[in-house]
């Protein structure tokens, strides 16, 4: 039965491996469109890479198993372990003259939207290559909400329970409404997608840098054509484009899917309200710091705003150091790393809405500890919390602060300081993109770390991207018993 599964899961990697050897033309086509150099070689790796998975097709064909957690978990583990790989192989082979494990670094980077790099000086890579890179994080973001909306629920570990809290809809037969659930978010992210481009043509950006940026933004990726990140353009305008759909890209995308293909205007969902508040009162609090308790015009600290919500939504852009915010700065946000934005969207952090849930936990402890024969019950807004999730919620923070322990103590042994060590943990854990400190900082780069602590930061990446109980429970002896 397990030798089954596995030869299924296979199967299903094999054929999304077929989808991105396919993606790999897009730069080769692009490139003899328009005469750009470095085509050639996305050309011949989409080619071998799809060799090798019709083999792996017709290898795996056989009939599908049932679909239980176990078999989830399976292809979830799969998929985000070996696409890396396979989406490396175009970078290992073109002009940019990358390592293995450098290239391994970016694609795992692109494809699960954090947005750290070992690529310095951007500009001298040929068009292609940088095309490759945003189009892994936008294919990625899309991924995530396909895994954090459809897939996680039945692993009972996923931000759609909160979806599901909201609907009315309690039928036994899922699939017909996954099916269309699939179908809206793809058709919402591609509006969202092209809306974000336009806006960037608006304010002045080559169609090539619209585009580029247009994807990684919605994808909360973070993925720059410049070195500077946005901060090349030195437009507020520009900074205020990416600031409205920074913010899009961290709301859970069920809640457009509600609006504009159920014709209802849900409630507004408690972690909606919690997520625009922590932008709020940190971009008042930066603000007001940094210029000294003195109120002045919102256009003046556009730069605090933007870079503010880039950290909240996980996405990973910089419009400056923000090492030199004064005290208040580093420290503001490598607390802001942790929250990430909210459930069912493509930011990556521990989520807003688990950080309701454990307040909601500590309340009702609280009140327990006074009235210890009293009976309280879990809510999330109106709705009452499922055992699933506060169960889920309690085990993901507990997994994540031992992870973070464990991969900064890795990095530390491997002669990492203490200062990027734990911002180089908690940024590959969260998703998010720069660390703090000199080294990995907003303008520094991961190029400079050994092979082994990039493995190491690799590994960390997928881990928090799978929200860390997927992978973990992967490895369990159990798991792999008949």
């Amino acid at each position: 039965m397990l030798l089954k599964e596995v030869r299924s899961a296979g199967l299903i990697v094999a054929y999304v491996g077929l989808f991105f050897s396919f993606l790999m033309l897009i730069p080769w086509i692009t490139s003899v469109l328009t005469g750009w150099e470095g085509g050639k070689a996305f050309l011949w790796s989409g080619l071998m890479a799809a060799i090798f998975c019709v083999l792996v097709v017709i290898a795996c064909f056989g009939d599908q198993p049932k679909i239980t957690p176990r078999f989830g978990i399976l292809v979830v583990n799969m998929l985000w372990f070996l696409l890396p790989i396979l989406c490396a192989i175009p970078l290992a082979n073109s002009s940019a003259n990358l390592s293995f494990v450098d290239a391994l670094f970016e694609a795992t980077s692109g494809l699960t939207t954090t947005g750290s790099t070992i690529m310095t000086d951007i500009l001298s890579y040929d068009r292609p290559i940088l095309l490759w890179r945003a189009l892994m994080q936008w294919v990625g973001g899309l991924g995530i909400l396909s895994l954090g909306l459809i897939l996680l629920p039945f692993l009972r570990i996923g931000g759609m329970q909160l979806f599901k809290m909201e609907s009315s809809d309690r039928s036994d037969k899922p699939l017909p409404r996954l099916v269309e659930i699939s179908r809206s978010i793809i058709i919402i992210y591609v509006i969202l997608s092209l809306a974000c481009v336009i806006a960037y043509l608006l304010v002045g950006l080559n169609p090539f840098d619209a585009l580029t940026h247009g994807m990684t933004t919605v994808a909360t990726g973070g993925f720059s054509t410049h070195d500077e990140s946005l901060g090349y353009y030195d437009s507020t305008a520009v900074l205020w484009v990416a600031i409205l759909f920074m913010i899009v890209g961290g709301l859970p995308f069920s809640v457009f899917v509600a609006i504009f293909f159920t014709r209802n205007v849900p409630k507004l969902d408690p972690q909606v309200f919690t997520f625009l508040l922590i932008i709020l009162i940190s971009c008042t609090l930066l603000v007001l710091y940094q210029n000294g308790g003195q109120t002045k015009s919102i256009y003046v600290n556009s730069e605090y705003i933007f870079n503010v919500v880039s950290i909240v939504t996980t996405t990973g852009y910089s419009s400056g150091d923000f090492m030199n915010y004064g005290s208040l700065g580093p420290v503001m946000f490598f607390f802001l790393i942790f929250i990430g934005g909210c459930a069912g969207s493509t930011a990556g952090g521990i989520k807003v809405y688990r950080f309701i849930v454990l307040g909601q936990v500590i309340k009702t402890s609280l009140r327990q500890l006074i009235y210890s024969k009293g009976v309280f019950l879990l809510r999330y807004g109106n709705k009452l919390v499922d055992q699933d999730i506060y169960r889920s919620t309690v085990t993901m923070v507990c997994c994540f602060f031992a992870c973070l322990i464990l991969v900064t103590l890795s990095l530390a042994f491997c002669g990492l300081d203490f200062v990027t060590a734990l911002s180089g943990a908690t940024t590959a854990l969260a998703n998010v993109g720069p660390g703090i400190g000199e080294i990995i900082g907003p303008s520094g780069s991961f190029k400079s770390l050994d092979n082994i602590e990039k493995y190491i930061l690799i590994l960390a990446m997928i881990l928090g991207r799978l929200e860390l109980l997927v992978a973990m429970a992967f490895f369990l002896p159990i798991f792999w018993k008949q």
